[in-house]
């Protein structure tokens, strides 16, 4: 992934790079904390489903709670489909989610924060990298893990620069958040090889066209990830609940 889908900010100060990191372990307890508090709106909103909570679903994924899915649940190796609601997807999602999250500890997360523009920061992590690491990114894992869950953490976390050159502080929760980012890469973990009731969903990170991307290929800027959720949301493309860019925007609001 170019931008492996925020932190405790010190000051708000109007200069590029300007959102620093005093704790790490800090921003994680703070971020685990409030993704448990959004899966469980999130989980109570499937379970209410009244019109509000259905209108909010078909806005997001472009697809009604009862549409029909095929869904593999391979065992083995084996291919095993079956069919399931959008909404049970869903449900199904918060699940795997909320069990993932509760085998993490703050030692999940592997801190690789490094300002670029900044390299001498006292704050930039002095772990070794692994060859092809971009120098920024928000997150990313290893989706094969099936347990000893790591998550690896980038600058992006903390927040994005804007349009203005400018990198400021990034929200826990909300659009473009340390919740969704989290939500995001803890999609990609693949189902259990031997029981897929466990483990993660499987997702992919789509291209910007909406395709599928090719076996450890990424040919899309974040922009252009963005780009391609947008188009399977509105194609009505069941895509969607494959793709964790469209996922993640399901957790992307503040409690």
């Amino acid at each position: 992934m170019k931008d492996k889908t925020k932190g405790k900010p010190s000051k708000n100060k109007t200069i590029i790079n300007q959102c620093k990191i005093n704790d790490f372990k800090v921003m994680i307890k703070e971020t685990l904390d409030a993704i448990g508090k959004v899966l469980d709106q999130r989980n109570l909103d499937l379970k209410t489903w009244g019109e509000k909570e259905q209108d909010e679903f078909y806005m997001i994924f472009g697809s009604k709670g009862e549409r029909i899915l095929d869904i593999d649940m391979p065992i083995r190796g084996v291919s095993d489909i079956h069919k399931i609601t959008a909404r049970e997807v869903m449900q199904d999602c918060i699940r795997r989610l909320t069990w993932i999250k509760n085998q993490l500890t703050l030692d999940s997360f592997v801190n690789l924060i490094y300002d670029p523009d900044n390299p001498s920061d006292s704050t930039n992590s002095t772990l070794s990298r692994a060859a092809g690491t971009p120098k920024t990114f928000a997150a990313f894992v290893k989706p094969s893990q099936q347990t000893d869950f790591k998550v690896y953490i980038g600058i992006n976390f903390t927040g994005r620069i804007n349009d203005r050159n400018v990198r400021t502080c990034g929200a826990v929760m909300g659009i473009d958040s340390r919740v969704a980012t989290l939500c995001h890469e803890l999609s990609h973990f693949e189902k259990n090889f031997v029981d897929p009731t466990s483990g993660g969903m499987g997702t992919l990170d789509y291209e910007s066209d909406g395709s599928k991307p090719l076996p450890n290929q990424d040919n899309s800027s974040y922009e252009g990830h963005l780009a391609g959720a947008d188009k399977l949301v509105r194609s009505g493309d069941k895509n969607v609940f494959n793709n964790a860019y469209n996922i993640e925007r399901y957790f992307q609001i503040e409690v």
